[in-house]
């Protein structure tokens, strides 16, 4: 049934030329996009630090989940279960390691999810448009042919239970935040246990053509990104916590500062990625990938613009 539905959608792909296929591959972009990466980091900044760490969370604690899914069971791809299966280029060519789940909608539950799930009472109108994007990122991953309908429904399912786990995680520590450092240990420790199997593990050797489908290295890369996004989240929380702890409480003008400095903290993590790309081994770079935007988002910087802010009372003071 799920490969007789990507032949229908893969017909329609074709009937209508590279114009409908080119639009969807727009769509399927809407979880790396800018826009996607600002919604928590703002939130955080700017609106509200639970909402903002909350994203966070579920966006890297869902990374890691779903490479951990994706390495027990070790599901190919659409077109090597099928040959009669044709994925468009572009997305097969950027669809590494293994299908189950589906990254791409896994980040889209877990940004625009997270977002309707946390804001449901206060701006329930949230709900049908971030509901619209998550159904369009998922359809898109079948219309491309790069993922089956279960690949994009399971990653849709592991994202809601983690939103709703993570809000009562979330509520606990509201009440008592001693309760953080068991949050904190306990994520450490399943960061470590997914980190010691996903990279120890014996992956399957199978061959097509002539060619490994999948090689562990190729699995294991794809693991290392996953643990560097949750390291990332675990220790610029611990050090915002510890060192920074900014306040909500500044007026817009502030804001928007910390919006400009945020980026530009973020615009500087990307350029070192770009030369440990040329400088470090794939390992490093892929750790780095992972860990260097949600340090940045976390904890590099709220320490930047808590330092402007402090800098510009002084001079305002004296």
């Amino acid at each position: 049934m799920d490969i007789e539905y990507l032949l229908l959608l893969q017909g329609v792909r074709e009937s209508f030329g590279g114009w409908l296929t080119t639009l969807v591959e727009l769509v399927t972009k809407i979880p790396t996009s800018p826009l996607s990466a600002l919604i928590p980091g703002i939130l955080f900044w700017c609106v509200s630090r639970r909402a903002g760490l909350f994203l966070l969370a579920v966006m890297s604690f869902g990374r890691l989940i779903n490479s951990l899914v994706k390495d027990i069971f070790c599901v190919y791809r659409p077109w090597i279960l099928d040959p009669n299966v044709h994925p468009a280029h572009k997305a097969m060519a950027k669809a590494s390691s293994y299908s189950f789940p589906s990254g791409h909608t896994q980040f889209t539950a877990a940004i625009y999810g997270g977002l309707a799930y946390f804001y449901r009472r206060k701006f329930p109108w949230l709900i049908i448009p971030c509901a619209l994007i998550i159904l369009l990122v998922a359809l898109s991953r079948n219309f491309l042919g790069v993922h089956t309908p279960q690949d994009v429904l399971f990653a849709i399912l592991e994202m809601t239970v983690l939103i709703i786990l993570a809000d009562k995680i979330f509520d606990a520590v509201e009440r008592d935040r001693r309760l953080g450092v068991a949050v904190f240990a306990v994520g450490t420790i399943f960061t470590a246990a997914a980190a010691f199997y996903m990279l120890t593990k014996n992956y399957p050797v199978d061959y097509l053509y002539g060619k490994i489908i999948v090689t562990p290295e190729t699995a294991r890369l794809d693991s290392i990104d996953s643990i560097g996004v949750t390291v990332g989240f675990l220790l610029g929380w611990a050090l915002e916590w510890r060192f920074v702890n900014f306040s909500l409480n500044v007026d817009r003008a502030t804001k928007i500062r910390r919006v400009i400095i945020g980026c530009a903290v973020g615009g500087a993590a990307m350029a070192l990625l770009l030369v440990l790309k040329k400088l470090a081994g794939a390992a490093v770079y892929e750790f780095c990938k992972g860990f260097m935007p949600l340090f940045a988002v976390i904890f590099l910087a709220p320490l930047a613009f808590t330092f402007v802010e402090r800098k510009f009372r002084f001079r305002r003071l004296h």
